[in-house]
């Protein structure tokens, strides 16, 4: 039963890391529904304003409409002109032209919004449709900037004023509508001033704005026409305006601005005007705010119950604690064991780990002895495949010479034959001095140009402190003999260069010839040229180089081709710049 127990308590302690991931699975949840009705919230919000101001924008128009038929129904009239043109001499003439110009606002049609229409001419005179008459002199009506900039357009010009024009409508704030009085020749006569409370306009948006939002008609120049805040109204929003003209010229419905407020706009072109719906983001954050608290509360129930099921596993699992941790640190070979307490799963772990641990070390140590054999039995397979094939074809390139009969140069070729000779085939070692493979690839060169009478040329350059650093014997012999052999099928003619230098700390060579060039199904067929090749001795050069490349220098060499048909070839390999003396010693 005590064992039994300890059983227990272990799978408990393995337990506790999946009730940890589930509560950090709810805390993502939590975090990430809310965050999904915040936006959401944010979504419905501006779907609602958009409406908002689709409903408000048709609303504007249909007065707009009303205030336009009212403006060409009273331009219509041919006697008007002249009754604002024409001086006043007397009382009975001013009397004259208010009883006609009296009838004129009885035959407007019926509006959908209270206005007042006042009429002032040229002459001085001017007579509002409201009881009391105007507040100002007619000329000082003409002289409004809203009247001037619709006289320029000559059209409908809207504007803002603190108050009205009249006796009636001076106590409140009004949007005031211009249209000039022109006789048919052109002739101002005088014009025509439409004005609307802007709480008669306000009444059309106001029942229906979110709480969170406020409305504002906003004129080109950033004044404030109408609002559902009456502080705002005639005072300038240069930011609001900003951003308004920003969403229309991107053709956007809505952006955020840099107070995070929400910004929803549509252009009204028949007012040269802006509605805008500006949404307090913060106001929305606050209607969330009491399922925020409930969510923290949770959060921090569970934050509370993670680190305290955490401090259970810290407890319970630091014997396995140590034992992970010696297994972690364990990182070069052989490892060592480790005795450690706890409970009896823990012990079994332990012992099996000292177990695996020094069955480990035996296999490693007699791995890495067949490793070390098999690699060295490779590179002395590949020594043994590149000095026949080496001889091979230098005897061959010799006959050749022969069958010239260029007795003239026979004794200097088989002498360079016979240093050549000497100095590989008579060595064992594996590594040989820059200098040493230099010599050779010479000896090699003026034996073989002659085969071609001088057709195909070779040269090659060396940095001076490249010739003592180690580099593997014949390792470019073969890749020289393969471009005499096999890049000049076609063009018979060229020259073959070889460069080698020291790049940081590395030995780069390089052998480029301007021969025939090969595609890539060429290159790829080149490189898979199969060790067990006797029919085509020529070719194993290549395969062989970049083997014993790999053999000797593990993860630490390159060995590429690129070539182009009809611009020849380029072999570049590299591996470590090292000292050939020290690495002998």
């Amino acid at each position: 039963m005590k064992h039994l127990k300890k059983h227990h308590s272990i799978l408990f302690t393995l337990l506790t890391p999946i009730f940890s991931i589930t509560f950090l699975i709810l805390l993502f949840a939590a975090l990430t529904v809310s965050a999904i009705y915040i936006q959401q919230t944010e979504a419905a919000s501006i779907r609602s304003n958009q409406e908002i101001l689709k409903q408000t924008d048709a609303t504007l128009q249909l007065v707009h409409s009303h205030i336009y038929q009212i403006s060409a129904n009273i331009i219509q009239k041919p006697y008007l002109g002249d009754l604002l043109i024409e001086p006043i001499n007397n009382v009975l003439d001013e009397y004259n032209i208010r009883h006609q110009i009296g009838n004129l606002f009885k035959t407007n049609p019926y509006a959908m919004i209270n206005y007042e229409i006042t009429i002032a001419g040229v002459n001085g005179f001017a007579v509002s449709s409201g009881n009391g008459g105007p507040t100002l002199e007619a000329e000082e009506m003409l002289n409004l900037p809203v009247f001037q900039k619709s006289l320029n357009n000559n059209r409908i010009v809207y504007d803002s004023l603190p108050q009205g024009i009249s006796y009636s409508t001076s106590g409140s704030a009004v949007i005031i509508g211009c249209r000039p009085l022109l006789k048919s020749d052109g002739t101002l006569c005088g014009g025509i001033f439409i004005t609307i409370p802007e709480a008669s306009l306000r009444q059309f948006y106001q029942s229906i704005i979110s709480p969170n939002s406020d409305i504002l008609l906003l004129s080109s120049d950033g004044t404030v026409l109408s609002s559902n805040i009456q502080e705002d109204v005639g005072t300038k929003n240069s930011k609001l305006l900003e951003n308004a003209k920003e969403n229309r010229k991107k053709n956007l419905e809505y952006t955020k601005n840099n107070d995070s407020d929400i910004i929803v706009s549509r252009y009204i072109s028949y007012y040269d005007s802006y509605i805008i719906s500006r949404i307090t983001t913060s106001t929305i954050y606050q209607s969330f705010l009491p399922g925020i608290k409930t969510i923290a509360v949770i959060l921090l129930a569970l934050i509370l119950l993670f680190f305290s099921i955490m401090w259970i596993m810290k407890r319970n699992l630091l014997p396995l604690r140590k034992l992970a941790d010696h297994m972690a640190g364990a990182k070069d070979i052989p490892m060592p064991t480790h005795d450690i307490g706890g409970a009896s799963e823990i012990e079994m772990i332990t012992t099996s780990y000292n177990k695996m641990t020094n069955t480990i070390r035996h296999y490693l140590k007699e791995l890495n002895e067949a490793n070390e054999k098999q690699r060295k039995d490779e590179l002395d397979l590949l020594q043994m495949q590149i000095n026949p094939h080496f001889l091979y074809n230098t005897l061959n390139s010799v006959k050749h010479l022969i069958e010239m009969q260029n007795n003239g140069n026979a004794c200097q070729i088989i002498d360079s034959l016979i240093s050549l000779l000497r100095s590989t085939l008579g060595k064992t070692n594996t590594m040989v001095t820059v200098a040493d493979e230099v010599k050779n690839v010479k000896n090699y060169i003026s034996i073989i140009e002659p085969r071609y009478g001088g057709l195909v040329k070779a040269e090659i350059f060396v940095e001076s402190e490249c010739l003592s650093c180690e580099i593997p014997n014949l390792l470019l012999q073969p890749l020289v003999e393969n471009a005499f052999f096999h890049a000049f099928q076609e063009t018979k003619t060229g020259l073959i260069r070889i460069f080698i230098s020291k790049i940081g700390s590395e030995i780069s060579c390089e052998i480029i010839d301007n021969g025939d060039g090969m595609n890539s199904i060429q290159i790829t067929k080149t490189l898979k040229t199969p060790k067990s090749d006797q029919q085509s001795a020529t070719r194993i050069g290549l395969s062989n180089v970049k083997e014993r490349l790999n053999l000797l220098y593990p993860d630490k060499n390159t060995f590429q081709i690129t070539s182009e048909l009809g611009y020849g070839t380029n072999i570049t390999l590299s591996f470590p710049a090292l000292n050939y003396e020290k690495r002998k010693t």
